[in-house]
């Protein structure tokens, strides 16, 4: 079983930690197939913010999360 208070921890301090790091400046793109003439369009914390989310989705599936995006933010 997932420890909820754990993940939580490890993600926010994943999170955090790039925010303090450059993690905006780090340009990414939000789709799997970039166009070449286009510039990234996101950051790696939205990236990291977007997976703490699907994580959260998941949880909720699987009963074992109540607000662990909340949390967080």
């Amino acid at each position: 079983m997932v420890n909820k208070n754990e993940l939580l921890y490890k993600i926010k301090t994943i999170i955090e930690y790039l925010k303090d790091n450059g993690g905006y400046d780090y340009s990414l793109y939000n789709h799997l197939c970039p166009i070449n003439d286009l510039e990234p369009d996101s950051n790696i914390v939205e990236y990291a913010e977007d997976v703490l989310e699907m994580i959260n989705l998941l949880l909720i599936d699987n009963k074992q999360s109540d607000t662990l995006f909340e949390e967080l933010f």
